[in-house]
């Protein structure tokens, strides 16, 4: 299936038909990458560049230029002579991806430790609470909030190469985690209970930051990656082997109302 009517349709919701002067070269990169990140624009899916030129009301130019930009961030593939479409997520070689993230999780909150300023922790302690009001209300916005709080981090690591690498093994954990979010986690937890984990693991990275403990910010950023990759584990383990379901944001929404009315009917 062609990407093309989906991505429009995001738009449209958001900022309407009319777009100003200049605007385009960002705004077909913003709703393709948000449409990527939410699944909503499942991995593989074909992507039809004529007709996001002619809905999202733009030249080819600036189409053009966010589907090189996204290829470049891992987002895209660009096909010779045949188009471009969502890449794949790396779940046949999740042991690369986590040696990776782990180790730029571990380096990018060391070096924010060392190196945050003031207006570093006031932003790092905001995505803490925006992650802690949504955990147990809004799953759906759990990844794009999560992300938020670990980039806010990375930027105050005060490293561009790190902080943009590290940005993109977040961008594809963050697909990979909308994959298990609306499963139980492992190891008997409820998911208030591993939410509450969550959190509390935000609010010591957040202090050992704050208190400029370079030691302890590092050894909870790798406990933490390894919480993310416990659960992903338990998911794949869950599948046994059937094919791996892709949920976008839409169907998070009416999963979380059909467990809600499931708990009341039990009760």
């Amino acid at each position: 299936m062609a990407v093309g009517s989906r991505v429009t349709r995001q738009a449209t919701q958001r900022k309407g038909a009319g777009q100003r002067k200049g605007a385009g070269r960002g705004h077909a990169y913003d709703r393709l990458r948000e449409g990527i990140l939410s699944l909503d624009l499942a991995p593989g899916m074909r992507i039809d560049e004529g007709a996001l030129v002619r809905d999202l009301r733009l030249s080819r130019t600036p189409v053009r230029e966010a589907l090189i930009r996204l290829a470049g961030e891992g987002l895209i593939e660009l096909l010779p002579n045949r188009g471009a479409r969502v890449a794949d997520m790396p779940l046949t070689s999740l042991a690369e991806f986590f040696e990776a993230f782990v180790l730029m999780q571990r380096a990018t909150h060391r070096w924010a430790a060392s190196r945050r300023r003031h207006d570093d922790i006031e932003k790092i302690e905001a995505e803490h609470q925006s992650f802690a009001r949504v955990a147990r209300q809004e799953p759906e916005l759990i990844p794009a909030v999560n992300r938020a709080f670990h980039m806010a981090i990375a930027v105050a690591s005060r490293n561009s190469f790190l902080s943009h690498a590290y940005g993109e093994l977040l961008d594809q954990g963050l697909r990979i985690s909308r994959l298990t979010v609306v499963y139980d986690p492992p190891g008997g937890m409820t998911r208030a209970q591993h939410f509450d984990t969550v959190i509390a693991d935000h609010q010591a990275i957040l202090t050992a930051i704050r208190n400029e403990d370079t030691d302890q910010a590092e050894k909870l950023a790798g406990a933490h990656a390894e919480l993310f990759r416990q659960r992903v584990v338990a998911y794949l383990c869950r599948t046994n082997g059937e094919p791996i379901a892709i949920v976008p944001d839409a169907q998070l929404t009416r999963h979380r109302a059909q467990r809600s009315q499931k708990s009341r009917t039990n009760r």
